[in-house]
């Protein structure tokens, strides 16, 4: 069944008819294939209508200005961060970094080598976000950056600076 579709200026898809169901279509709207209809539907946001071909067209949207996309790096890494150490205190049995301070004061061992390990760990993510981020000029060559690997990266760094405790 035929489907029609109107775009705005720039190409993107306003609205979908079908005569099936629609029983005033707009004069504007242009006369679209069920494949190239799928297209947009499948394909939200990242297809337009090419006015000259008359045909779908892949859309990529520009990457964000450099700073939105260096604050955007920075809270993945500080999310992937909040994750490993959530995943950390679970293994050893804490709920919070509250909880590890509270039991560090107390002279607990585990939980000031936690504590030192996380202090660590924390200072190097830091400083990778106010050196390293801070320091991409190219939106290209951020994009490029694995966020979970430069994580694991730090990780490493971290418990080869001060270990984490042995696990009882």
């Amino acid at each position: 069944m035929a489907k029609y579709a109107v775009f705005d200026k720039q190409g993107f898809p306003k609205a979908f008819y079908t005569p099936d169901v629609h029983t005033n279509i707009p004069k504007k709207a242009i006369k679209i294939t069920d494949e190239q209809w799928f297209e947009f539907i499948n394909n939200q946001g990242k297809r337009k209508w090419d006015f000259d071909k008359n045909d779908v067209v892949v859309y990529e949207p520009p990457p964000p200005p450099l700073n939105e996309l260096k604050t955007q790096r920075q809270k993945e890494l500080l999310q992937i961060e909040k994750t490993r150490v959530q995943k950390i205190l679970d293994n050893y049995g804490y709920i919070s970094l509250a909880d590890v301070q509270f039991y560090a004061s107390q002279n607990d061992t585990e939980a000031q080598a936690l504590l030192s390990w996380y202090q660590t760990y924390d200072s190097l993510i830091w400083s990778y976000i106010d050196n390293d981020l801070s320091a991409f000029t190219d939106i290209q060559e951020l994009l490029a950056v694995d966020m979970k690997n430069i994580e694991q990266q730090i990780y490493q760094q971290s418990i080869e600076q001060s270990p984490l405790p042995q696990e009882a």
